[in-house]
């Protein structure tokens, strides 16, 4: 599972600053919070003590989970949030541990919760706002299943074969499978150093276009349902890819259309602010900080701070989805 986001500042800061923005106000920063002998604390204080960035992040945060909740409360069924909070529970060893992990991460476990479910509403958001049909999804994902033998990339590796000796037996494991494919996952379970998918007999799962190194995603795209490919080298190894039956393609509609709509906003971001700014307009949201509203403008509505933030996240590097480390494209 990936890392949790981390809760910014806590909620009470930023309803307390909310509160102090009267109706009529349009800049609060000289509105008291507490006022003593000593002096008063003011709205400027604590931005400047928080950050004017975070404040806004989270007031916008709250304001959005509010309009969202209104909008798709009745699409958003609760209890699948519970099921799926259930299953990473048991993947982290238990209720006690993964509590345990999302402290670290600055969260309890209504804080995660929250998290999980504004998700589900902006997914819905999303559904409605941007459009992807049945045949874009069909033309841009493909079940497949690899056989992977590893390159070293040195020879103190202990995992792997040198370049000559890995393209020899991909060929040959290549040769086999072509005479019957329908081997392919018993091979797949012996052959593949690409361990997590050997496994289940070397199945990805469904693929999205782009998601995989250049060369195996044309090779992959090039094929017909239950076809393998040729011997196709990335920088990880030698593969033999196979064309998997999309027999549960209804069944995973929903889940594709979610990956496509992920590829559509990291590829143009402009699609998550518009939607954003639609529903804002559409529930007449009216900010009474000119500092909050700049910096939500600035940042959280800015396609191209969005897009410049997501390059940055992505320059440690990426992992294959379900299998081979490091097989996705970049």
């Amino acid at each position: 599972m990936k890392a949790f986001n981390k809760i910014m500042i806590p909620v009470t800061a930023s309803a307390l600053l909310l509160g102090a923005c009267g109706s009529d106000a349009t800049d609060s920063k000289e509105n008291t919070l507490i006022s003593s002998k000593a002096g008063d604390v003011k709205v400027e204080d604590v931005m400047k003590k928080i950050g004017k960035d975070q404040i806004a992040s989270k007031s916008f945060s709250i304001a959005l989970d509010k309009i969202l909740a209104d909008k798709y409360k009745d699409k958003v069924d609760t209890k699948d949030i519970d099921k799926d909070i259930k299953k990473e529970e048991k993947q982290y060893g238990g209720k006690e541990q993964f509590e345990s992990v999302l402290k670290q991460q600055g969260m309890s476990m209504d804080d995660y919760k929250d998290q999980k479910r504004l998700s589900a509403y902006q997914k819905e958001l999303l559904n409605d706002k941007i459009k992807v049909s049945d045949k874009e999804i069909k033309d841009n994902t493909k079940k497949a299943s690899h056989i992977l033998i590893k390159v070293k990339s040195k020879d103190s590796d202990k995992e792997g074969l040198s370049d000559k000796k890995a393209k020899q037996k991909a060929e040959e494991i290549q040769k086999e499978v072509s005479k019957d494919p329908s081997k392919f996952g018993e091979i797949a379970k012996k052959e593949s150093m690409d361990k997590s998918s050997a496994k289940k007999d070397g199945s990805l799962g469904y693929v999205t276009k782009g998601q995989m190194m250049e060369s195996f995603d044309k090779a992959l795209f090039k094929l017909k349902e239950g076809e393998v490919s040729k011997v196709v080298k990335t920088d990880y190894g030698y593969h033999i890819i196979k064309a998997d039956k999309e027999t549960d393609f209804n069944s995973e509609k929903s889940n594709l259309k979610s990956k496509i709509l992920e590829q559509k906003i990291q590829k143009d971001p402009k699609l998550l602010t518009d939607a954003y700014k639609e529903i804002l307009d559409e529930y007449k949201v009216d900010y009474k900080d000119r500092d909050i509203k700049k910096a939500v403008d600035d940042t959280i509505l800015d396609p191209d701070k969005i897009k410049q933030q997501e390059q940055q996240s992505s320059q440690g590097g990426a992992s294959m989805q379900q299998g081979a480390p490091g097989m996705t494209g970049s």
